[in-house]
């Protein structure tokens, strides 16, 4: 059987090949089980759409260190978590999980990855008036992802024709998109619509006030979608 990457990632991980804990095997395990019995719960994996977001990382670059100006190459690893993500569908053609949680060690560009994640969920995920929110505890924190989408857009041309720069706000106006960081000291929390959060630090966030204005505001979205990362 030919297997995808994300998929020979997670066939490694069963046979041992890569070293993990037992929450990335029982991911891996699954992934594969789902394929052979979820259509049972009325799901279905969608290739397509899994193919389609991890080619958009071919649109982003790196911006500093030894890598900058470099386009972005996901490790395995994240390939697996974005192949779930955006292949998994219920029948009616929605997504089927409604929350991400990862938790990776310091310096595994987890910052990266999810600046390319909320760019495509702001403006290539076919969501009509996508707003998409980086969240932290200090607006500050919130923008050092945003920040990042944003060169990832200064640094490419096709980016650049799709999507206005402003200061701290992302924009396409012929579809109403935008892509903003939202801190929990900002006074901006009421009246969203949210369709994507990525919530940064998780583990620093005194409580769950952030996470819960997110989530209240995500009611009117067909399927909305909560992105939590951690150290």
């Amino acid at each position: 059987m030919d297997l995808y990457s994300a998929e020979q990632y997670a066939r490694d991980v069963l046979d041992r090949k890569i070293v993990t804990c037992k929450w990335v095997k029982l991911a891996c395990a699954r992934y594969f089980d789902d394929l052979e019995h979820g259509s049972e719960r009325g799901l279905y994996f969608d290739c397509e759409a899994a193919q389609h977001r991890l080619a958009f990382y071919a649109f982003c670059k790196h911006s500093k260190g030894e890598w900058a100006g470099q386009v972005l190459k996901p490790e395995p690893w994240q390939e697996f978590i974005d192949w779930n993500i955006f292949g998994w569908k219920n029948l009616d053609g929605t997504r089927r999980f409604r929350t991400a949680y990862v938790a990776v060690a310091r310096k595994n560009g987890k910052s990266t990855q999810l600046a390319a994640t909320g760019l495509y969920f702001a403006f290539f995920d076919n969501e009509p008036g996508a707003e998409v929110y980086t969240a932290a505890t200090k607006h500050d924190q919130a923008c050092i992802i945003h920040s990042e989408s944003t060169r990832m857009v200064k640094a490419s041309a096709s980016l650049r024709g799709i999507i206005n720069v402003f200061k701290n706000t992302l924009t396409r106006e012929s579809e109403a998109q935008k892509y903003v960081p939202l801190g929990q000291d900002s006074n901006t929390s009421d009246g969203l619509n949210v369709s994507a959060a990525l919530i940064d630090e998780y583990h620093a966030h005194p409580d769950s006030g952030m996470y819960d204005v997110l989530k209240t505001g995500m009611g009117a979205r067909r399927q909305p979608l909560m992105y939590v990362i951690t150290t």
